[in-house]
Formats: structure tokens, C-alpha cells, sequence
């Protein structure tokens, strides 16, 4: 095995499993994330000259599945548009992530509220929270200073804070209006 074949692999024993976790938590299916996660490790292999070492390459991965993931929401949502111009066409869908089912009830509620705020919101809190990275990798992968990632993250926290309680008054009403009033009793 020469230099470059050893690098790899340990680049890919590394970061495999955080990419993958990454790429799960953004897709509807395992195997459409583990695609995906090949896919990144074959952009690594291919710019392994470019590919920082320690921890920023976990980083560099991160900002490559980003802009792989963002690929194939863009191709998915295009064969959608196509299916539906053609009526005989394929009716397979991928699932965004704001499809799949999350089974705890906690989790389906922050679920919610998060697909009820922007895109880049998501992200930020996404990138801050799930992937634990750093203010100062997320503006580097962002392309924005770290100030911006501070401000940016606190008002989508503040916006995700005002759904999650606008969403348990919502749920708190539907209770009720469907419990039996004391007459019933």
C-alpha cells in the first residue's frame, strides 16, 4: 500500500461513520446516505492533495457532503418535476428529510418546528447542534465570519424556540377541544 492508498484509509476509518451520521440525519434512507457517503469519499480520494489533516478534514468532508446532499435534493426535485409532467412516468419518490417520521414524540415536535423554519436555519442548527462543530468551522464552511454564525444561530434559536411553543399551544388545543367536557363525564 503506498502513501497516498494509507492516508485514505485512515481518513475513512476516521470520518466514515461522522459523515454517514450526517448524511442519515439529512436523508429519508440508509441506503441513499451511504451512497452519498461514498460519494464523498470518492471526491476525498480524487483531491486528497487538498484534504486537510486532524481534525479540519473532518470539516473539508462535512463541506463536501453539504454540497453532494445539495446535488441530489436538486436531481430528486428535478425528477419530480419531470414524473409530474409526464403522467406515465416513474411515481418513485426519494423522501426529503422533512418526510421521514421520527418516532419519538419530543423529537417529532422539534421535527416540526424545525421544517417550519428556513432553510439556512436549519442548517446553522443543524451544523452547530448535531454535528457539534465549531462557530469558527461552520463560518469557514459557510463562507461567513464567525460573528455572522453567532448571529445567524441565536435568531434561529430564538425562531425555533417561538415554534416549538407555538406548535405544544397548537397541540394543547387540539387535546382540548377533543376531551369531554364535564357534562360527559
Amino acid at each position: 500500500m503506498d502513501a497516498a492508498e494509507a492516508r485514505f484509509t485512515d481518513l475513512y476509518a476516521a470520518h466514515y461513520r461522522q459523515v454517514l451520521g450526517y448524511l442519515l440525519r439529512r436523508t429519508s434512507s440508509t441506503s441513499t446516505a451511504q451512497d452519498l457517503a461514498e460519494d464523498v469519499f470518492l471526491v476525498a480520494w480524487r483531491k486528497l492533495d487538498a484534504v486537510p489533516r486532524g481534525l479540519e478534514a473532518q470539516y473539508w468532508l462535512y463541506g463536501v457532503a453539504r454540497k453532494t446532499l445539495a446535488s441530489h435534493t436538486r436531481k430528486t426535485l428535478n425528477r419530480r418535476r419531470i414524473a409530474r409532467r409526464f403522467p406515465g412516468g416513474s411515481h418513485q419518490h426519494d423522501l426529503l428529510p422533512e418526510d421521514v417520521v421520527v418516532r419519538n414524540e419530543q423529537a417529532q415536535a422539534l421535527v416540526d418546528a424545525l421544517g417550519r423554519l428556513r432553510e439556512r436555519d436549519r442548517e446553522l442548527i443543524g451544523l452547530a447542534y448535531w454535528e457539534e462543530l465549531p462557530h469558527e468551522a461552520i463560518a469557514e464552511l459557510l463562507g461567513v465570519t464567525r460573528g455572522t454564525v453567532d448571529v445567524r444561530l441565536h435568531r434561529a434559536i430564538k425562531r425555533l424556540a417561538k415554534e416549538l411553543d407555538r406548535l405544544s399551544h397548537v397541540q394543547i388545543e387540539g387535546l382540548l377541544r377533543g376531551a369531554p367536557k364535564e357534562s360527559e363525564c
